[in-house]
């Protein structure tokens, strides 16, 4: 059974994390937060001190999540390249969950990241985990070779991100789906 304190917290991180994804960072207000999460002002205080320190969470934990349902979607696959594709795999599952709208990683920087150094420190540090985890599966992948480790994880880890963006312009899977296959060849 969570804390009290910790019930507080995640509530305002749940509210946070739709507000943000949803309407943005610069247009969601701290007391439209308070009022949709139901908590007093103090409680928010008491666990953030300013908006910016909420948004550094939201970022952390939204990661800790995304990562941790990724793995387990590339888990369940047995195959190494089959494991890289899987990170398609889920990625176009992400998209159609969150209808299309992009990577929330990506609309926090491109809203904050260029106006506070920590929430793009931030930021790089989630991509270059994803990028790390990538590299992994490549390397543990035995793929054809047509490419060294480095330039294969380059061209996925960039190919995805392109694809991410593209699916929230267009509205489908379409772009993933197409990386998907382009990646399969050199597997």
């Amino acid at each position: 059974m969570k804390q009290r304190g910790q019930v507080v917290i995640d509530k305002i991180l749940d509210t946070a994390e739709h507000l943000f994804y949803t309407q943005g960072y610069c247009n969601t207000g701290i007391n439209q937060i308070i009022e949709e999460a139901d908590i007093a002002k103090a409680s928010l205080y008491k666990h953030f001190e300013t908006k910016t320190d909420l948004l550094i969470a939201y970022i952390e934990r939204a990661h800790e999540r995304w990562f941790s349902r990724l793995e387990a979607t590339v888990n369940k696959a047995e195959d190494p390249g089959k494991k890289l594709l899987a990170v398609f795999d889920y990625h176009i599952e992400r998209q159609q969950i969150r209808e299309f709208g992009g990577c929330p990683f990506i609309k926090v920087n491109d809203e904050a990241g260029t106006n506070d150094p920590r929430v793009l420190a931030q930021v790089q540090k989630m991509k270059l985990h994803s990028k790390e985890y990538i590299k992994a599966l490549v390397t543990g992948s035995a793929h054809k070779k047509e490419l060294t480790n480095e330039e294969l994880t380059e061209t996925v880890y960039t190919m995805l991100e392109g694809a991410i963006v593209t699916a929230s312009v267009f509205k489908n899977s379409g772009p993933i789906e197409s990386a998907k296959q382009i990646i399969q060849k050199f597997i």
